[in-house]
């Protein structure tokens, strides 16, 4: 991914040191805590298919609240928060503690080495270079299953945007516009060429975007929750920044083509929150890594 903007997200501002973000947006914001018990019901069910004990690795755990919960709810499998922020490395390691099935890997993901059962991406997969997926590969063994839960973009492609994205040969951010193809590619890093459907689509993203956060920044002050209100007013600068490359939130139709490009497969499939489809944010995918040739 190409990027000219350098900058931080939001959790990891000093503002924020001493606040349990985890907390604090499952009170203040829509469909998390759903995504989080949907979580919880996968991994439990793919024990039980399997019959056997998992090594289950949380990817971008803050504050470690989802880590925890699986470590409750499945007291005989291994259950490791990954994080890099200090302060969530903190909280996440309190948390932890507290049951005897969990632990803190505080480094990058990509230093991990030992195989993985489940790997889960709940709200990071947006944060993390696309690179983290080939790792993620390497990791999981033939039943081994990828969850990825994420806040994405509402869906913005049309049905002509949707058969161009089902036909790409690849999904290549160019400063934070979507190309599609090996040649678009070879053009933007020759002389910065960019299609006008890329930028076309931009355009449909941060309208969408700016849709969903209004209503995310409105449920926050119904909660009374303004921690959550300032937090979503910076994250919604961040991600309609088409250059910020560390809070870029795509449409799920992309994502899903980027997944499969990436040698995976979808196992199953969960919308969270029973609204239109202009602010469904919050999807839930299974994906189990394709054979390799």
């Amino acid at each position: 991914m190409t990027t000219t903007t350098e900058a931080t997200t939001v959790y990891g501002r000093p503002e924020f040191e001493n606040v349990d973000i985890g907390d604090t947006m499952r009170d203040g914001h829509p469909d998390i805590t759903d995504g989080d018990l949907l979580i919880v019901d996968l991994v439990r069910k793919r024990a039980e298919a399997l019959g056997r004990a998992l090594t289950v690795m949380d990817v971008g755990s803050g504050s470690g609240v989802v880590s925890e919960l699986l470590a409750r709810g499945l007291p005989g499998h291994r259950v490791i928060a990954n994080e890099v922020e200090p302060h969530l490395i903190a909280q996440a390691r309190a948390r932890m503690a507290a049951v005897p099935n969990g632990e803190v890997f505080d480094r990058p993901f990509q230093e991990w080495s030992e195989p993985l059962d489940v790997v889960i991406s709940w709200g990071s997969h947006h944060h993390l270079p696309n690179t983290y997926l080939d790792h993620v590969r390497s990791l999981l063994g033939e039943e081994g299953v990828l969850i990825i839960g994420d806040e994405f973009c509402p869906e913005y492609c049309d049905e002509a945007d949707t058969a161009k994205v089902a036909a790409a040969d690849v999904i290549h951010l160019a400063d934070g516009l979507v190309l599609t193809t090996r040649e678009e590619v070879a053009a933007y890093e020759a002389d910065g060429t960019v299609p006008q459907w890329s930028r076309d689509l931009e355009d449909k993203r941060r309208r969408a975007l700016w849709h969903w956060y209004k209503f995310v920044i409105d449920y926050a002050m119904d909660k009374d929750n303004w921690t959550v209100v300032l937090a979503e007013l910076q994250i919604t600068l961040d991600d309609l920044t088409t250059t910020f490359h560390e809070e870029h939130k795509l449409s799920p139709v992309i994502v899903q083509r980027d997944l499969e490009l990436n040698g995976f497969r979808c196992l199953t499939a969960n919308v969270i929150g029973n609204r239109p489809v202009d602010l469904q944010s919050f999807y839930l995918w299974e994906f189990a890594p394709t054979p390799r040739d």
